[in-house]
């Protein structure tokens, strides 16, 4: 497409019909023979008058004009009912670009898999996001206190960034401030009204992703009501994402209490095809490894052929991963799993000093990180400057998205 000022007619959407791929040309191509084969059997069937070339070459342009009028009418007067029909060949355009992206199936929970997948979206259609449902804090812990389902919060950020309409991140999470709805967020009420319109997590989650038109799906690790339950290097057990981060201590490891039955097909199916899994970025224990703790998920991934690729935060957490290197988070990633990653993506670049001071405040420092054991183990790793320009230490979406998918 031309840019610029002074584009003309060339600049209108409607030429996005005629871009590769849009599927679009062979139809018209096809309806243009077929009134051409009518007009050429009417002509031999009926008795008509020879034309002069310059009025046949006429009627013949009137006809095509008129073929191009009646299927633009067509599609605007059918289209006009679901979006502005000046939007449709930019919307279909950049549909079929991505249809034609590489299958990822991503894991996490939070802020670390909504932010990946924002920028994943840019470059494919083909995705899943399997969330973790263990949280049970702020608004999500008390839903599932009320109606004993898994937690829903994570789940509707990544419906969130899923989504092709730019008011929808912002209408789902609008936080109440009174009333009986306070504290919560239209987006956690929003899912379980479905759950409790249908009875079912799984079928809610079905609904959900149908109703808000995704460039992909979003799943839970299971649809089934499961808290974090973690055994601590000096022997305390605890039960609870809170409790972990309050705990304190380095973590032994963690599981799901009880041990999940189901998980759900889709799941299973977008691991079957695809081309590479993403674990993180994301809080290792509370995130990244709950979202493929259930057994049939793990037993998938680990007969995966697709590129296994693990991303290590910017910044430790207090209360999770004090003092951890990349080779720690790494190396907890792969015991929990059952397989080591085939790639390891790790920020390398300075953090500026600001920045620094903030997190430090906090209890929070970059992640070390050493190459050598990970040659040792033989892992490939992706260094680079993966973080969002900013008063955060966060990654940025389109950096972590270009990297990864080049990868595949």
């Amino acid at each position: 497409m031309w840019s610029g000022k002074g584009r003309g007619v060339w600049a209108h959407p409607a030429w996005r019909w005629l871009h590769p791929g849009m599927r679009v040309k062979r139809y018209a191509a096809l309806a243009g023979l077929g009134v051409g084969m009518a007009a050429w059997g009417l002509g031999q069937a009926l008795p008509l008058p020879a034309l002069p070339p310059l009025a046949a070459w006429g009627v013949a342009a009137l006809g095509g004009g008129l073929l191009v009028l009646g299927v633009r009418a067509m599609n605007r007067s059918m289209l006009s009912a679901f979006t502005r029909p000046e939007e449709v060949p930019e919307r279909v355009y950049v549909r079929r670009r991505l249809e034609r992206g590489p299958r990822v199936v991503a894991f996490g929970g939070g802020t670390g898999l909504s932010r990946a997948l924002s920028g994943l979206k840019e470059g494919t259609a083909n995705l899943t996001a399997v969330v973790a449902v263990t949280d049970d804090g702020g608004s999500t812990g008390r839903l599932r206190l009320a109606y004993g389902l898994p937690a829903v919060g994570d789940l509707v950020d990544c419906l969130a960034a899923l989504s092709d309409h730019p008011a929808l991140p912002r209408l789902l999470a609008y936080r109440f401030h009174r009333g009986e709805f306070s504290g919560h967020t239209f987006g956690n009420l929003f899912l379980v009204t479905l759950y409790e319109a249908s009875g079912d997590f799984a079928e809610a989650v079905r609904q959900a992703n149908a109703i808000l038109n995704l460039r992909g799906q979003v799943l839970p690790a299971t649809p089934q009501a499961v808290r974090l339950a973690a055994r601590l290097q000096d022997g305390r057990r605890v039960v609870g994402e809170v409790a972990l981060r309050e705990a304190g201590g380095r973590v032994r490891e963690v599981g799901l209490e009880p041990e999940p039955s189901v998980v759900m097909g889709e799941v299973l199916e977008a691991l079957r095809r695809a081309d590479l899994v993403l674990l993180g970025p994301g809080s290792l224990y509370t995130s990244v490894i709950p979202s493929f703790l259930p057994g049939p998920i793990r037993e998938a991934v680990r007969r995966s052929g697709a590129l296994v690729v693990y991303v290590v935060n910017l910044m430790t957490e207090p209360g999770e991963t004090d003092g951890y290197t990349a080779y720690d988070h790494y190396k907890a990633v792969a015991h929990h799993l059952g397989r080591r990653p085939d790639v390891v993506v790790v920020h390398t670049a300075p953090i500026p000093e600001p920045v620094l001071r903030r997190y430090a405040a906090e209890g929070r420092h970059p992640v070390a990180y050493d190459p050598r054991p990970f040659r040792v183990d033989g892992v490939r790793v992706l260094e680079g400057d993966f973080r969002e320009a900013g008063e955060l230490a966060q990654h940025d979406p389109k950096k972590l998205a270009r990297a990864v998918l080049k990868l595949v």
